[in-house]
């Protein structure tokens, strides 16, 4: 029996993956599957997300003058039914993981002594064990930091209604997102960051950011000092000032969640220290995902559940974390593919018409592009696209990239038209620039 710790993409990608394979698997979940991405990141984003850029868009062709009328949030509403669906995906996920022959038991509480580990205070023999218990919030030690009014990404459902002033704290994706939505949604958002507002991003993008987040108020360089109130919230001390509002939202990164993991070598903010096989310093367990620490991303966490879960078949690989492409999910798409440690020439021009963008040509917010290549070999070693559904195009595009592909291998491509992308044409543009075969 192999015993897999936590349904999030990590640990039901390495379940389902041994299962597939013959062997015997049981999967110990606390609550549903799904994980953070399901019920606390990527969907929760994306949910709120299209409502916000439903409203939006409304505003935008009405400033166009091609629509009438208004539109308002009626956010328990729509907590309510995106709960539904998270619940529908989590049912999905159940469905997929069973039928591949795991074994799951939910509610249970599991740790790892040693090698050994321990459900519900019994000890359960294993041959092989897979720890994929994910991450939690990370919430500042600050004065008033557990006051009624202050939130999380897996607490923000229970915000019984929209607050007239919210105090987004954070500097990353998941603090613009939301600052983002909850301006959409009629709030006055402040967002203090400790560093530089998406510092991740190219700094051509960051003009279209401060266009998306122009209602959002913006103080960069600003270390949260305290939450203030009695009972809840009323205010913040960022930097030394002071400012009202009636809900604070924390969006500060994550912690490894591993305080129930024991006798495995860990660093100093609780990740799991694993080798290329994804084996801790304890022959015969595994560990994968958010767990192992940073980067939190899903596609990681799903490689490295599957690498786990091949390395104890006998078919050990190594996951290439370089050049993870990314996207940041605003009014526009902000996707990257980091070029690492290459440097080349780099191509940059405004975005393309397409679906989502025709009406923004008229006033330049469609977005921008960049590549960079060698010039000697003309390969690709990084790309920049922001518009509508650009994280698609930097799926399959980031995979080539990451395979070494060229501009002059790429560019006989046949794009699919029209769409709102045009990396395509700007690594024609290169090759023709480089002149060379």
């Amino acid at each position: 029996m192999i015993i897999v710790i936590g349904g999030g993409p990590a640990g039901r990608m390495a379940a389902v993956r041994l299962a597939s394979a013959g062997r015997k698997v049981t999967l110990l979940e606390r609550r549903a599957l799904g994980g953070q991405c399901v019920h606390d990141g990527c969907m929760l984003i994306c949910g709120l997300n299209d409502v916000a850029r439903s409203i939006r868009n409304t505003e935008f062709l009405r400033g166009c003058g091609v629509i009438d009328g208004s539109v308002s949030v009626r956010y328990p509403e729509v907590v309510r039914n995106l709960e539904k669906v998270q619940a529908r995906l989590s049912q999905i996920l159940e469905r997929e993981t069973l039928d591949a022959g795991v074994k799951i038991e939910y509610g249970v509480t599991a740790k790892v002594r040693d090698g050994k580990v321990i459900v519900d205070g019994s000890v359960r023999e294993a041959e092989a064990v897979v720890i994929a218990c994910g991450a939690e919030m990370n919430i500042p030690d600050v004065p008033g930091a557990g006051l009624l009014g202050t939130y999380t990404a897996r607490t923000i459902r229970s915000m019984p209604e929209l607050p007239k002033r919210m105090a987004i704290i954070g500097g990353g994706i998941t603090a613009a997102e939301f600052a983002y939505i909850f301006s959409a949604f009629g709030v006055e958002v402040l967002l203090f960051a400790r560093h530089k507002l998406l510092s991740i991003l190219p700094d051509r993008m960051q003009k279209a950011v401060r266009r998306d987040l122009s209602s959002v108020e913006i103080y960069e360089d600003r270390t949260l000092d305290a939450v203030l109130g009695e009972e809840s919230v009323c205010g913040v001390v960022a930097g030394g000032e002071t400012f009202a509002c009636d809900a604070v939202l924390f969006a500060t990164g994550m912690r490894p969640s591993s305080p129930h993991v024991s006798g495995v070598l860990k660093r100093e903010d609780g990740s799991i220290v694993v080798n290329e096989r994804m084996e801790t310093s304890v022959p015969g367990v595994y560990a994968c995902g958010d767990v192992t620490g940073a980067p939190y991303f899903t596609p990681v966490s799903r490689l490295q559940g599957f690498a786990a879960a091949d390395a104890i078949l006998g078919n050990p690989r190594t996951v290439d974390l370089s050049r993870i492409p990314f996207t940041v999910v605003l009014g526009l798409d902000y996707t990257v593919c980091p070029c690492a440690d290459e440097s080349g020439a780099t191509f940059s021009s405004p975005n393309i018409a397409g679906p989502g963008s025709v009406w923004h040509v008229s006033d330049g917010s469609v977005g921008s592009m960049e590549l960079t290549v060698v010039p000697d070999s003309g390969k690709i070693v990084g790309f920049s696209s922001s518009g509508p559904g650009t994280g698609i195009v930097g799926t399959y595009l980031g995979y080539l990239v990451r395979k070494g592909v060229t501009v002059h291998e790429f560019s006989p491509m046949l794009e699919v038209h029209p769409i709102s992308d045009g990396l395509y044409s700007m690594i024609r543009f290169a090759k023709d620039h480089l002149g060379n075969d």
